[in-house]
């Protein structure tokens, strides 16, 4: 594992304006003061407004109350217009840009309105060096793909976010065994939304096998699938789940800042023959480095969960088929 992430280094937040890309860009900076964020958006005086909240978030060290967490160092938060110059500095970029949230009935109902945008931020990073670039916008397997072809880069950059249903069945599986959710381990692969497959074959607690019946694995996957919707319909139509996505889009971009990881863990990638799939990017065991995907690693699955990973594979690839 390399060094925590150098002083200096800047992640751009694409689409910085809406709900996770401000969630994502307060967490990043908040998590690492240190580090420069830049957000930019259609909507650039939103994105100056949470510039300058984010800056003060910062600054509670000027205070009694906020002494004890006083950073030694503190980058900087911008807002930028859109367009190549807004992340051409960065190091690291998160492409969360989207004209349609998440709706019920699933995230496929963005699509339309999405796919332009990703030809457009591609046709952005065609006009810069390679980076490592983390996709969340949604429906996000098809958006990562998308965005690797606009872009012309290597398939390696593309990481498209998909670890908050690892987060959503390790705290469900938790519960139902009455453990720690960190004493919990349940990768979760294939379509980051309704054709999620979690390895239940690879489930434990607290190291041991899981052990879960069939009727558990139903309420596990049937609850990551569903929960997404429920929190909208509690909170309202115009938000999503910001916290988890944002938090987990934050760590994924430091694990890749500080030199990636050690262990596999469950993300959306371009794949070219992996687990028998090509011209698609797809949710798959990867571990990471600084440039994005360091590997794939092609797990031996059971009959069950390589099913449902076809049918995955079969849904997104449906869609890529009509792009060619």
């Amino acid at each position: 594992m390399a060094a925590p992430v150098a002083a200096g280094m800047e992640v751009a937040v694409i689409g910085g304006a809406g709900t996770i890309g401000a969630a994502t860009a307060y967490t990043l900076a908040t998590r690492r003061p240190d580090l420069d964020v830049t957000l930019t958006d259609v909507r650039t005086d939103a994105c100056r407004g949470d510039a300058i909240d984010i800056t003060h978030a910062n600054n509670h060290a000027s205070h009694a109350v906020g002494e004890a967490a006083a950073p030694e160092a503190l980058g900087t938060v911008n807002a930028a217009d859109p367009g190549p110059g807004a992340v051409e500095s960065a190091d690291l970029v998160v492409v969360a840009a989207s004209g349609a949230g998440t709706q019920e009935g699933g995230r496929m109902a963005a699509l339309r309105e999405n796919t332009p945008v990703m030809d457009e931020v591609g046709g952005w990073l065609a006009e810069l060096p390679e980076r490592p670039v983390v996709t969340v916008t949604n429906p996000m397997d098809r958006m990562n793909y998308r965005l690797y072809r606009a872009a012309g880069w290597s398939r390696e950059r593309f990481v498209g976010y998909a670890l908050s249903e690892t987060a959503r069945v390790a705290d469900e599986l938790a519960r139902l065994r009455d453990a720690d959710p960190e004493d919990v381990y349940c990768p979760v692969i294939g379509e980051h939304g309704e054709h999620i497959v979690p390895l239940y074959s690879r489930a434990t607690v607290d190291g041991e096998p899981a052990d879960l019946d069939g009727e558990e694995r139903e309420h596990l996957t049937d609850y990551a699938r569903q929960i997404p919707y429920d929190i909208i319909g509690w909170r309202g139509a115009d938000t999503s789940s910001r916290w988890v996505t944002g938090r987990g889009v934050a760590e994924l971009a430091l694990a890749i800042l500080d030199g990636g990881t050690d262990e596999p863990v469950g993300l959306s990638t371009p794949l070219a023959g992996e687990f028998g799939y090509e011209d698609l990017s797809l949710g798959v065991p990867v571990t990471l480095d600084g440039d994005g995907v360091a590997a794939v690693h092609e797990w031996e699955l059971s009959d069950a969960e390589r099913a449902a990973l076809d049918e995955a594979h079969d849904s997104i690839r449906e869609t890529v088929a009509e792009w060619e």
